[in-house]
């Protein structure tokens, strides 16, 4: 019952666990293919990504050559023409000086002038024929025209107003030129940078599945070997319990059958008229000499049976400059000019290089100022550019890494649950392996203990048969061949009553004449030897075929325990990595959150600078305008020009002098 119970239970166990190996392979093999789907898809997307960036580089690099090519033609030729501008607005003043006192001003002076301006035209601007004729003529002195005449000055300021109107369109084309060339390189940064960002997602997604693959792979093979293992086990444990089964089935059969046998021999033997019949027909000693050719009537041939078991990121100049001075100040509310304007006012009349020097000053603070200003706002908007970008980037990052962690936590606990299932097995199989040990170590036992017993019940009777022998062998008494025989057994001589009278028998029989009785008892001796022997012979050869049962058994058992152990080795490798990954993943994690702290902090500090910068720029820009046409004003009346000849722009209070035409920058241009 004890092994009928076992044997239910572990074919069971197993059976089982064949299915639901064979449901793990499934699920395994639908894993497999879905991911090696996706590591194809993956290389197949960076690849396109690849080539998108090769191309997007190469277009980059395209324009950027284009453009360098445009904006050095660009300084070349506006350099031309800043010379040449200066030239003519320096040859108008002595021109326009030589027509009010011909004695300040030499008509030399005037040719040599107007040769320079000439000598500096820029050869990639046409100048009308005519002009340049009537300038040549003046030079060579066979026009009717002086150097100084107002013809001539004419075409010189008409020159002057063309070459600056071109140097203004020129500049403001450049300026066009390079804004779309910046947007157009910021665009495909920012399309490069996605692409880049897009791509190196793409291939963590492609190892972390090709990672995935691989222990997925690993435990299909496993799970294989697993599976192979159990059905062998399977096998050879129903093997084994189908032959214990027929051989506990034919034993019992048997057994009652030979119970049943032997009561009825004993009843049928036991009978009263049976021991009249024994003794009537039996005789003492061996038949001899009966012939098979004679048929009895009777079939004495004997029944034998026989079992087997099988095994598995100038005054009136003074006080229009004090007027302009101080009115910039006032509207400005500026205290740099209010000091500047005290200055200008307590200035001696015709000594003006200190106050002409002081305005210069300020004007080049005014550009520093202005300068300085801009820097800072489109420092702060680079930077709160970049900082949107970087908190976003990092937000998303530390999206991916909860993801990424809590897929890694789940692959963990599957694995931690395989683990602890084939844990599990393993004592199970341990456990089978200790219950069928001990079951053959108390099988072997009951053997060897039959074995004994049967072997001194051998060695007892042999003694009995050899007490039994002796009388006759001393006495040279032959008893003839000795058989397994019952005959003589059931022999009993009747009893007679006789006359009391008559004398009772004193003939002695011979000292042979027991000798068929004994032989009769020795031959059943013999026979029941015989058969001990045989019962220690069939109980070897049982022995035999259970060691090899035994032995088939543990082979497949130590099998699967091996197989269940490198899955259980396999299992721990993949918990190790995945912790591992986990736990690196944790780290970047709490780096990209101490990097977003960082960020939010630094625009955090940042934050008051800039909103005030960003808030009052365009204020402090219109106000520092102002104070520039003030200055700008106080300097022309100062220096004795006309303000409508300093005027380049009715729009503009730019003016040009001999030292800061030449710096012109045009910032109205500004973007």
């Amino acid at each position: 019952d004890k092994y009928a119970c076992w044997c239910e239970n572990i074919t069971s166990h197993k059976a089982a666990a064949i299915e639901e190996a064979q449901a793990d392979l499934r699920s395994y093999g639908q894993s497999i293919l879905s991911l090696k789907g996706f590591v194809a898809t993956r290389i197949s997307e960076i690849q396109e990504l690849e080539a998108a960036i090769t191309a997007n580089k190469e277009a980059q690099a395209q324009a950027t050559t284009i453009r360098e090519k445009e904006n050095l033609a660009f300084v070349s030729e506006t350099a031309e023409m800043k010379q040449a501008i200066a030239a003519l607005e320096k040859a108008i003043t002595v021109l326009v000086g030589a027509g009010k006192s011909v004695a300040l001003v030499q008509e030399s002076t005037a040719k040599a002038q107007l040769q320079h301006v000439i000598s500096l035209m820029p050869l990639t601007r046409s100048v009308s024929t005519a002009k340049m004729s009537l300038l040549s003529e003046v030079l060579e002195g066979t026009s009717k025209y002086m150097p100084q005449s107002l013809t001539v000055q004419g075409i010189l300021k008409d020159m002057y107003e063309t070459f600056v109107q071109d140097l203004e369109s020129s500049t403001s084309t450049e300026a066009t030129a390079n804004r779309n060339f910046e947007a157009l390189i910021a665009e495909k940064t920012a399309q490069l940078k996605a692409d880049e960002t897009l791509k190196a997602k793409k291939e963590g997604e492609q190892a972390e599945a090709e990672q995935r693959l691989a222990d997925t792979q690993a435990l299909f093979d496993d799970t294989t070997a697993q599976k192979e293992a159990d059905i062998e086990f399977f096998d050879a444990a129903k093997a084994a319990c189908t032959a214990k089964h027929e051989e506990w089935t034919t034993r019992s059969s048997l057994r009652a059958e030979e119970l049943e046998g032997i009561e009825e021999a004993i009843s049928i033997l036991s009978t009263d008229d049976a021991r009249s019949l024994f003794s009537s027909a039996i005789k003492a000693g061996k038949e001899v000499g009966a012939q098979d050719k004679y048929d009895t009537g009777r079939n004495i041939a004997p029944a034998l049976v026989q079992i087997r078991r099988v095994t598995q990121e100038d005054d009136s100049s003074v006080s229009k400059a004090y007027e302009a001075v101080t009115k910039a100040a006032k509207e400005t509310r500026s205290l740099r000019l209010a000091a500047l304007s005290v200055e200008v006012r307590s200035a001696k009349v015709g000594h003006f290089e200190k106050v002409l020097q002081a305005i210069d000053s300020m004007i080049q603070v005014l550009k520093e100022e202005d300068a300085a200003d801009i820097a800072k706002r489109d420092q702060c908007k680079e930077e709160y550019t970049s900082i949107e970008s970087t908190v976003k980037d990092l937000s998303w990052k530390i999206e991916k890494n909860d993801a990424k962690i809590a897929k890694l936590t789940q692959l963990i606990q599957l694995r931690t649950e395989q683990k602890a299932q084939t844990i599990q097995e393993i004592a199970e199989v341990e456990a089978h392996m200790e219950a069928i040990t001990a079951q053959r170590t108390a099988d072997n036992e009951a053997f060897l203990k039959t074995k004994e017993e049967d072997q001194q019940a051998i060695d007892l009777l042999m003694s009995a048969r050899e007490a039994l022998s002796r009388y006759y062998k001393k006495n040279k008494i032959d008893m003839g061949k000795i058989q397994g025989s019952v005959k003589g057994a059931l022999l009993q001589e009747p009893v007679f009553d006789v006359s009391a009278e008559q004398a009772p028998d004193a003939d002695f029989s011979d000292k042979g004449h027991r000798k068929g009785e004994a032989k009769d008892i020795v031959s059943i001796l013999t026979m029941i030897i015989e058969d001990l022997n045989d019962e220690i012979k069939n109980g070897m050869k049982d022995e035999e075929a259970a060691q090899l049962e035994y032995e088939g058994m543990m082979a497949a058992a130590t099998k699967l325990k091996n197989e269940l152990i490198a899955k259980k080795v396999s299992l721990e490798q993949a918990i190790a990595q995945r912790d591992a990954e986990r736990t690196e993943e944790i780290e970047i994690k709490e780096a990209n959150q101490e990097d977003l702290a960082d960020e939010i902090s630094y625009k955090k500090s940042i934050t008051p600078d800039c909103d005030w910068i960003l808030r009052a720029f365009e204020k402090r820009a219109a106000a520092r305008t102002s104070e520039m046409n003030g200055l700008v004003g106080a300097k022309e009346f100062l220096a004795g020009k006309q303000e409508a000849l300093l005027e380049t722009d009715k729009k503009s209070s730019k003016t040009f002098d001999d030292n800061a035409l030449s710096k012109v920058k045009f910032l109205g241009l500004r973007r």
